[in-house]
């Protein structure tokens, strides 16, 4: 990716994946280049964190992002 100055940043959210027996939480920034139509529009990802679990992933997740995260019933 060349970074133009005609490039937005139009969207930003962490999320997680699985990698390997672990989990990865990564942000993701999407970017759009000029005005044409269809624009060009792509992701660029950056891992921020392993977590063991599944659970502990989606918890960063929820945290980075600002939403509210609500335990699981057992």
């Amino acid at each position: 990716m060349q970074w133009n100055s005609d490039m937005k940043e139009i969207h930003r959210w962490y999320q997680y994946r699985p990698r390997g027996r672990c989990w990865a939480v990564y942000l993701d920034v999407t970017y759009r280049q000029g005005d044409s139509f269809p624009p060009k529009i792509w992701t660029h990802g950056t891992k921020v964190g392993d977590y063991l679990t599944k659970e502990e992933a989606q918890r960063e997740v929820y945290r980075l992002n600002g939403w509210t995260y609500k335990e699981k019933k057992v």
